[in-house]
């Protein structure tokens, strides 16, 4: 498990924060030099979760599997949203989907909650009519297999919606070396097997798996906010006028 997520944890425990542990979107993305307060955060966060659960186009009455479920928010959001769903989270740790439990769910939806790896899970063939995976893929094991296993497990028509932070190696423009980034980048929020990537690579293999790409939507400029939050320290200093 990322290190990282047992500050998340204590944060939930102890009331400091909600179920979304993703960047946040911002429709109109608010200058990076102007400090982010914890509810435009989650505000941003819950929009994130509203993009990805568009991209997926859920419907009444289906099968939804969330895999790398986190605390559940966007668990939460569906059983909100939609009615007769049959819900089911995954993780691979066992903290996180005790959280996941306490969610109350409406509108006649069910979830249920499973340890696994995204890498092996342990799903039937064709048992689901939607795969979400938000903000979770670069800290398994292998892209690849991952998808391998959406694929078998989406039923015909099916629908996968994922989205992914995708580094491109700064090279000589870095300020520190590619091997110091890199460790530092597995160190503070690893595991990240696969560190450099861009969405060719992703979408080769997706195609690999079986799958085909309808539509990428590149959040950057979107998303970019969100580091005066999750890295406040790094921030640009706000200097006043002259």
């Amino acid at each position: 498990m990322p290190a990282y997520f047992d500050g998340l944890i204590a944060g939930f425990r102890a009331g400091r924060a909600g179920r979304h542990v993703h960047l946040g979107y911002w429709d109109e993305p608010p200058s990076l030099a102007e400090p982010c307060g914890p509810e435009e955060f989650a505000s941003a966060q819950a929009r994130l979760c509203e993009i990805v659960l568009g991209l997926a186009e859920l419907r009444h009455f289906q099968r939804v599997l969330d895999v790398g479920c986190g605390f559940g928010g966007t668990i939460e959001a569906i059983g909100r949203r939609w009615r007769n769903v049959r819900l089911v989270g995954v993780n691979i740790d066992e903290r996180q989907l005790d959280i996941c439990r306490s969610i109350g769910l409406q509108n006649d939806n069910a979830a249920s909650f499973v340890v696994a790896d995204a890498g092996a899970l342990p799903f039937r063939h064709s048992s689901f009519d939607r795969v979400i995976c938000l903000e979770a893929m670069f800290h398994f094991a292998s892209r690849e297999a991952f998808f391998r296993q959406a694929a078998d497990v989406l039923r015909v028509g099916g629908r996968l919606a994922v989205s992914d932070i995708l580094l491109r190696n700064p090279g000589q423009r870095s300020p520190i070396g590619e091997v110091t980034l890199a460790e530092t980048m597995r160190r503070e929020y690893g595991p990240w097997p696969e560190l450099w990537i861009d969405v060719d690579r992703i979408a080769e293999v997706a195609g690999k798996a079986g799958l085909r790409l309808t539509e990428i939507v590149d959040a950057t400029a979107q998303t970019l906010p969100s580091y005066r939050m999750t890295c406040a320290s790094l921030a640009p200093s706000r200097r006043p006028a002259r």
